[in-house]
């Protein structure tokens, strides 16, 4: 968090802030809050859309497995047809359907679950990563504003708003990651 003087021009310049006076650069531009995020705010976002592609990911592998889990549950039936009309007594016909049903199920329910946690971690954990950005892009922002003394918001109004990207990222990647859990497991 402690900084040269000439990499904290370069960093206030980047916001807006040259030669001690503001200038109006922060128009909500993502390519611009970007510009001026530092390596760890950048670090924040990196890490949070690689759990949002990874959550989506694992979603679609499991949604395209369980479609293929009701086609192969498809081709099982000409065996349980074929069990139920055997010549063996009611009671047995019943008891080898219910074995070949039941291992059946057990086996393709074991497997369908896989990959349930990756995309329940994402959604339980990416507004807490954003909020671990938000939080220290927050304290440097008002570490800078205490180094340098005067100022007012508009002074850390960048440092502000490059912090809650991060929460808003976190969110953004979370809401889906619980809408995928939540179709998969229904």
């Amino acid at each position: 968090l402690d900084m040269s003087p000439k990499k904290l021009a370069r960093r206030q310049e980047k916001r807006g802030i040259a030669g001690g006076k503001e200038v109006d650069s922060m128009n909500g531009s993502l390519m611009e809050l970007w510009a001026v995020m530092g390596p760890f705010a950048k670090g924040i976002v990196l890490l949070l859309l690689a759990m949002s592609v990874l959550s989506v990911a694992v979603a679609c592998e499991r949604l395209l497995a369980l479609r293929e889990a009701a086609r192969e549950a498809e081709r099982h039936l000409p065996e349980w047809k074929a069990v139920l009309t055997s010549g063996l007594d009611a009671d047995a016909r019943r008891e080898a359907y219910d074995r070949t049903v039941r291992s059946t199920i057990l086996a393709t329910g074991a497997s369908l679950q896989k990959g349930h946690g990756i995309v329940a971690a994402v959604g339980s954990t990416a507004p807490f990563v954003g909020l671990v950005g938000t939080v220290l892009g927050i304290v440097n922002a008002f570490q800078e504003l205490a180094e340098h003394g005067g100022g007012g918001i508009g002074q850390v109004s960048a440092g502000i708003a490059e912090a809650l990207v991060t929460t808003a990222l976190g969110i953004g990647v979370a809401i889906p990651a619980v809408w995928l859990f939540n179709l998969l497991t229904q």
